[in-house]
């Protein structure tokens, strides 16, 4: 699902625009435009604070859509795949064991939408991260046998012992969709204020 926004002035109002200078056309198709940037910054900034992720990891999976014509629309849709759980505040928990040196994993702490939660047996694998996180989180899901992990080797080699599965948070589509009748009506409320800007500015 997505958030559209265009020009809705009624038949009569289209009827004129329709036979308007090219001059009045163009102030609709700007405002149509400038709504749908206006808008986009204020779901990103919205979201972010919302599940308290940074902007600019969102700003590539929030994706707008310009309108064309006078009377067309702007279009604000966001990518369903979940963001991976790295993107949000987290940590990697260790505990100390009687006899042991070294500290062993004991899950991971992650901050989504301002809660605190606790992955028992989740761990950190560094070299598997981005630019953008520090890492991926996983967890293990089960073992594999001998001759699963020799198949699955590509040099015939022996693999982990062990499954993993990569955790994710929710996606950005989740998050928009759960406030899309609101981002419609803001998005008709300033339509209206940018399309009265533009005549007054080219002094229609």
């Amino acid at each position: 699902m997505s958030v559209k926004v265009s020009f809705k002035g009624g038949k009569a109002a289209l009827k004129r625009l329709e036979v308007a200078d090219e001059k009045a056309r163009r102030a609709v198709l700007m405002a149509t435009n400038d709504t749908g940037e206006t808008l986009r910054a204020r779901i990103l900034r919205e979201m972010g604070d919302t599940v308290n992720i940074k902007r600019n990891t969102l700003r590539e999976r929030v994706i707008l859509t310009r309108a064309a014509r006078w009377n067309g629309q702007v279009r604000i849709w966001a990518l369903r795949k979940g963001l991976v759980l790295s993107h949000f505040p987290h940590r990697q928990l260790y505990r100390k064991e009687k006899g042991r040196r070294k500290r062993r994993r004991a899950g991971v702490q992650v901050n989504v939408s301002g809660r605190l939660k606790v992955m028992p047996g989740a761990f950190i694998v560094e070299a598997l991260g981005s630019g953008k996180t520090n890492g991926l989180i996983f967890v293990r899901t089960g073992k594999r046998s001998k001759a699963e992990r020799i198949g699955m080797a590509v040099d015939g080699g022996d693999l982990s012992r062990t499954k993993i599965k990569a955790l994710y948070g929710p996606s950005p589509s989740q998050i928009l969709n759960s406030k899309l009748p609101d981002y419609q009506a803001e998005g008709q409320r300033i339509l209206r204020e940018e399309i009265a800007r533009q005549l007054k500015r080219a002094n229609l």
